[in-house]
């Protein structure tokens, strides 16, 4: 299927608004039980789970949108050039031996360093947003930029754990993704659109079924590397000596450690259904929308 940059970065764009309307939601929800205050703020002294656990579940939702887009455009637009790239390199007789798997790996690699490094701001304006409890009438994102402002690097805290945590999932889910896809495609040869899409949902829930949950501890430690950001920045600025010394910097090894000792292996793996949930829904949801809309925008040409 030929198909240009300008038919591929619309598709992604609409597969990113379709995504993160039904994600976000979900997304919401893991932050709160990923979050180390999780059981003062969302649970109630018997163990029961608070309503504030599922209200607001938008919070944050409009730098995720806005850089969901720009990041999906980037990620796609750069993961299709470079698999080109390696198959028209593979056609050429380089590269001879090499498993296509690899090339879609590296592929997916590639693009999920740019659009980490485009979403990272984003993402961490959105997660404190969505454990801020605002006053009434208040913003929770006019709240953090205002925490953060004159702290622009602070938006790219846990950048390298995201990287850590996105890019082990994103390579697999589309290694896995781009297999089951061929695999059942191959089964399907000459059959309708209709069928084709089906093939391609169930292919990329799949990978995102199996992709989601070994990284679930490092999601942990990345969410509370990113609230950190936010907590931390009060602490300054309640701080009667103007929080000097005090690090905004924190570890992603002293995070892990701290979640293994205080709340042990279950800790590092809190919100893991939740999560395995989003990546299933996530994953069909988002390549399902981008190839489709391929697919109707190849139809057209």
């Amino acid at each position: 299927m030929s198909i240009n940059t300008t038919d591929i970065t619309l598709a992604a764009i609409i597969a990113a608004l379709a995504s993160e309307v039904v994600i976000h939601p979900m997304d919401t929800i893991v932050t709160r039980m990923q979050s180390a205050r999780y059981t003062q703020i969302y649970k109630h002294v018997n163990g029961t789970i608070s309503r504030s656990l599922f209200t607001g579940l938008y919070q944050g939702f409009g730098p995720t949108l806005i850089a969901g887009t720009i990041g999906s455009a980037a990620f796609f637009t750069t993961y299709e050039a470079t698999k080109s790239a390696f198959e028209d390199a593979q056609a050429a007789g380089y590269f001879p031996g090499v498993p296509r798997p690899v090339g879609h790996i590296a592929s997916s690699a590639v693009a999920e360093l740019l659009a980490s490094a485009i979403l990272n701001p984003a993402e961490v304006l959105k997660q404190n947003a969505q454990v801020l409890q605002p006053k009434a009438g208040e913003s929770p994102i006019i709240e953090m930029l205002r925490r953060l402002r004159g702290r622009p690097s602070a938006l790219w805290a846990g950048y390298t754990t995201l990287v850590a945590s996105q890019m082990p999932g994103i390579c697999l889910t589309f290694a896995l993704y781009e297999t089951f896809k061929e695999s059942l495609l191959e089964k399907q040869s000459g059959s309708e659109t209709g069928s084709q899409l089906q093939a391609i949902v169930l292919s990329a829930c799949t990978a995102g079924a199996i992709a989601s949950f070994p990284f679930v501890p490092i999601d942990v430690v990345k969410t509370r590397m990113r609230l950190a950001v936010g907590e931390r920045t009060t602490d300054i600025q309640q701080s009667p000596k103007g929080g000097k010394g005090l690090s905004t910097r924190v570890s992603a090894f002293s995070v892990a450690g701290n979640i293994l000792c205080k709340e042990g292996i279950a800790g590092l793996f809190r919100g893991s259904v939740m999560t395995c949930v989003a990546g299933v829904v996530g994953s069909g949801l988002y390549i399902g929308c981008y190839e489709g809309s391929k697919l109707y925008l190849f139809a057209q040409t």
